[in-house]
């Protein structure tokens, strides 16, 4: 280790010297048509996790070396902007207006694949050099020990050379866990690893470790490199750990569970591994293994086991669960499925109104619609559509319809989903197969009590432009109101989040023919212009399964000055949710959570500001 003086500036007559233009031993760095140094070699450090450059420069003229330097770096696939560590040395080989230098440049071995050219930014110059066949190109582990001899005997003493030397120490990730092996001991376990979109990936599991041994945890896949800021996590109780491993080990904490999601650390078919960096400069490894889920599986597996309220929910969803489940979304519903339709009876010539019915679970609910469409004397002017989202159902829905239409003898179709998508998907399908000026959008739990029920929501709403959707009072079965439009609320368990309720609810219904206008109505009847529903995209299908679809449209109607409505001379039963035939699970309520969120963040508030980390380096 040297201290000697780096810092002396460069005689014009050295700078202008012929010499500089091109040396004979091997690339020269070239800035303003001036040579100001060369690499005498370079590779990649498996340890290190990067590339170690070694030459020479012009000596710099600045007092201080930053720790991270600009390297501009050019090849075959053009020209990309990192960051380097940099750590100058003494060397007797040149003369005094020159100054060894070492770069260092994290990142995967394919990352400088091809390289031609790399320069330092330093003092406003780019110090540059071309990568020829002259440079050297040892294999590590001898490059690595090439770099540790001149950070021992002749660099110049700085963080930097530290930093360099506990990485050329470092053994690389051969595919064994050595975590154990560390002198302080880190318990880190990944109980999924779920890839979202291309490149992104939510990890759940656990942490235990001394306070404040660990320096910084790596996820590294190919080329990136990500940080795992675990501070910024989301926390996940997780007593079963304290009771298993913790308590032995001195920890009692069961705030060690933690789930976090970031947004472009994978690069598919890369080995993929988590690095943790001690303080001490100790370095251990944990390969990871992705869970193989998509689609809605997998947006079921981010949700799972996870219980949020209050101010906590606002973190979850701002920072990890809702840009996680929406990149999973959006990849699940990039293509189109396969539609199978199935057409029972002759077409309706020219329908009035397209009734558009997804089935999911509940299959028997078209019996019995069937049957109460079959007493309506308006039923031959319908254009049925039935959309099965649930595709392990085909085989039996085709034969409930085939029995449905042989005892009523009303046409109707039934659109077969190759996948099963969720409502608003569904709901689309059969929006694109809608022939009539008018859509109704039906759940299959909704059961009319008025003759000729659509017609008079029609006459209502083709008398009144202003409205743009319209629905019927819904009521219980004991003849109790289930909807009479809906209203909002916010719920100080759920971040005070705004939720839909309905209006009167449980309520004995007055006798009315009064239209009511309302800020919103429910999804399991709504009557609008087919071309206003097309115009709007139908129901926006980045709502997972079914919450919330029914409000956004509400409220992009109200966004255009059209108006909401019930119409409380016409009413149907609704067996209230028992059509989508989920259970009341932690999971179902944070799905329900996920669309609130999305919700939220479109029509009554943007996120809160969270002191949010950079994870890519």
């Amino acid at each position: 280790m040297k201290k000697g003086r780096l810092f002396a500036p460069l005689p014009a007559a050295v700078a202008s010297s012929p010499a500089f233009e091109r040396a004979e031993e091997g690339p020269v760095l070239v800035s303003g048509g001036v040579a100001l140094g060369a690499i005498d070699c370079f590779g990649y450090a498996m340890g290190a996790g990067g590339w170690l450059f070694l030459g020479w420069v012009t000596r710099p003229f600045r007092s201080e070396i930053p720790s991270a330097l600009e390297v501009v770096t050019r090849s075959a696939k053009g020209q990309d902007r990192v960051q380097a560590t940099v750590v100058f040395y003494e060397r007797k080989d040149l003369d005094p207006s020159r100054v060894g230098v070492v770069v260092f440049v994290e990142g995967a071995r394919r990352a400088m694949s091809g390289l031609t050219h790399l320069a330092v930014s330093l003092d406003g110059v780019l110090y540059g050099a071309d990568i020829t066949r002259s440079t050297e190109r040892p294999a590590d582990p001898d490059l690595s020990e090439r770099v540790r001899r001149v950070l021992v005997e002749d660099a110049i003493d700085s963080p930097n050379r530290q930093h360099l030397l506990s990485l050329t120490s470092r053994r690389g990730f051969t595919g064994e866990d050595t975590l154990a092996s560390l002198q302080d001991a880190v318990l880190l376990e990944i109980d999924a690893a779920i890839p979202c979109a291309k490149a992104g990936v939510l990890l759940k599991g656990w942490r235990l470790s001394v306070p404040e041994s660990v320096h910084v945890i790596r996820l590294r896949s190919g080329p990136k490199v990500t940080v795992l800021h675990l501070e910024d996590a989301v926390q996940v109780l997780r007593p079963d750990v304290i009771s298993a491993v913790g308590q032995a080990r001195g920890f009692s904490d069961p705030r060690c569970g933690f789930a976090i999601f970031l947004g472009n650390a994978l690069s598919i078919g890369d080995l993929t591994y988590l690095e943790v960096e001690l303080k001490n400069g100790e370095v251990g490894f944990r390969e990871l293994r992705l869970a193989p889920s998509v689609g809605l599986e997998a947006i079921r597996s981010l949700l799972d086991g996870i219980d949020h309220r209050y101010e906590d929910i606002d973190l979850a969803f701002d920072r990890v669960l809702g840009p996680a489940v929406s990149a999973v979304n959006e990849t699940r519903l990039a293509t189109q499925p396969t539609v199978h339709e199935v057409t029972y009876g002759e077409r309706v010539a020219v329908p009035k109104i397209s009734v558009i019915v997804p089935l999911y679970g509940r299959i028997d609910f078209l019996e019995y619609q069937m049957a109460m469409f079959s007493e309506d004397a308006s039923c031959d002017t319908l254009d049925l559509i039935y959309v099965l989202d649930d595709p392990r159902l085909a085989r039996d829905v085709r034969s409930l319809a085939e029995s449905v239409y042989q005892r009523f003898q009303i046409p109707f179709r039934v659109l077969i989903s190759a996948e099963n998508r969720g409502y608003a998907p569904a709901n689309n399908l059969g929006l694109k197969a809608a022939r009539a000026p008018l859509v109704c959008f039906l759940n299959s739990d909704v059961l009319p009590i008025s003759d000729r029920w659509l017609e008079r929501l029609a006459d209502t709403l083709k008398g009144n432009p202003k409205i743009g959707v319209i629905g019927p009072r819904l009521l219980f079965e004991d003849g109790s109101i289930q909807h009479e439009g809906l209203v909002y609320r916010s719920i100080p368990e759920f971040a005070g989040w705004t939720f839909i309720d309905h209006d009167n609810k449980g309520r004995r219904p007055e006798p009315s023919s009064a239209v009511r206008f309302v800020p919103a109505i429910t999804g399991a009847c709504m009557l609008m212009r087919r071309a206003l529903a097309v115009e709007l995209g139908g129901f926006d299908e980045c709502y997972v399964i079914g919450d919330f679809e029914d409000s956004d449209v509400c409220q992009k109607l109200a966004a255009k000055g059209l108006l909401s409505a019930v119409d409380c001379a016409v009413e149907a039963h609704h067996l209230e949710r028992q059509s989508q035939g989920m259970d009341a699970s932690t999971l179902r309520m944070n799905i329900t959570l996920y669309n609130a969120w999305i919700h939220q963040r479109r029509w009554f508030s943007k996120p809160r500001a969270v002191n949010v980390r950079r994870a890519s380096v």
